[in-house]
């Protein structure tokens, strides 16, 4: 496997990614004013049809992903009369846009994007979690391992400066520290045993490791910061299609447990005939993770399981964004999401 070509596209510019930087925010605009949101689901004609369903993710497919590839797999998305077409992302994706604007029908991003869509007055809604806490973290060497978020007190880090984290750390748990441009290779890292970096837990420790290194990863979520990763929608959308999207969400929280819990096997398939890069052992890698880092379950000590989305976690998220500064207006949790559709937790 090329390893340098797969790292190159899961690292620095898909962190970057949001709706965080004003470049994006006004294209977002231009966009909403020049394309609409007038396109609806499309359906095929005949006894058996099944309605089409353009879903955008947000970066190249990988087994982050696996929970919808899974679902198209093994027919969980037909059995409920969708044809589900998935759509890859990349560096320049801009799922927000292509979803406020109708281009796609639902994606996927960070919960902090949406609040901050919503904030900015972008039509969007958050209708299901696909991760209950975001894969991002921070990969550091196991001779100077880090604990906690505190432990980056006077550190180097290599991170994508427009990151939310990055100021939650900052003005919320005043840990100072020096910032370094996000790049998309680890050749700094594996030279500087001192050198920390922002990675997706998911990923760069495989490629460290392969290279010979005892590197740990520190989940960026915690108690301080506990974004979710969401399946989202136009307003639009939601209000025209809501049987569309119940089936949606429905179809793939059943794939992402199949695929977590079951055999990953059909996703991979489909996985690895979109990216020739994509090897069993990194993919049984991603998986382990995901699973050892209970992201798309959660904690069921906690009440947590896939697919869920609760009022109290998303209240807090907000009132941590108005603190920090990032919202430009006041949101409520009902202007961000819907709970109409979260499914019930399945048996594993």
């Amino acid at each position: 496997m090329n390893t340098n070509r797969h790292e190159s596209v899961h690292t620095a510019p898909r962190v970057l990614m949001g709706v965080h930087s004003c470049a994006f925010v006004v294209g977002l605009a231009l966009a909403l004013l020049g394309i609409g949101c007038g396109k609806k689901a499309e359906t095929a004609a005949g006894p058996a049809a099944l309605t089409k369903v353009r879903f955008q993710t947000d970066w190249f497919p990988q087994p982050e992903h696996g929970g919808y590839y899974q679902a198209l797999a093994k027919g969980y998305y037909a059995a409920e009369g969708l044809d589900v077409e998935i759509i890859p992302g990349g560096p320049n994706a801009q799922v927000m846009a292509s979803v406020a604007t109708g281009r796609n029908d639902l994606g996927m991003t960070n919960g902090d994007d949406v609040i901050v869509a919503v904030a900015r007055g972008v039509p969007v809604k958050m209708v299901g979690a696909e991760m209950q806490r975001d894969p991002q973290g921070i990969l550091f060497h196991n001779e100077h391992p880090l604990r906690s978020l505190q432990d980056l007190e006077g550190k180097t880090l290599m991170a994508g400066a427009g990151s939310t984290w990055i100021q939650v750390v900052q003005k919320k748990l005043g840990v100072k520290f020096n910032l370094l441009p996000l790049v998309g290779d680890l050749a700094r890292f594996m030279n500087d045993q001192t050198f920390v970096q922002q990675c997706f837990v998911t990923n760069e420790p495989f490629f460290a490791h392969q290279r010979g290194a005892d590197v740990g990863a520190l989940l960026i979520a915690s108690d301080s910061y506990e974004p979710y990763r969401v399946m989202f929608t136009s307003q639009k959308f939601l209000s025209e299609h809501p049987g569309i999207v119940a089936k949606f969400v429905r179809a793939s929280v059943k794939g992402w447990v199949d695929y977590l819990t079951g055999d990953p096997a059909p996703a991979n398939r489909l996985l690895a005939a979109k990216r020739n890069d994509l090897s069993p052992e990194f993919m049984a890698y991603s998986i382990k993770a995901m699973n050892d880092y209970q992201l798309v379950t959660g904690d069921p000590a906690k009440g947590e399981h896939a697919g869920q989305l609760t009022a109290a976690r998303l209240q807090k998220q907000i009132d941590l964004l108005q603190t920090i500064g990032v919202l430009d207006k006041p949101v409520k949790v009902d202007d961000v999401a819907t709970f109409d559709f979260l499914p019930k937790p399945q048996a594993h």
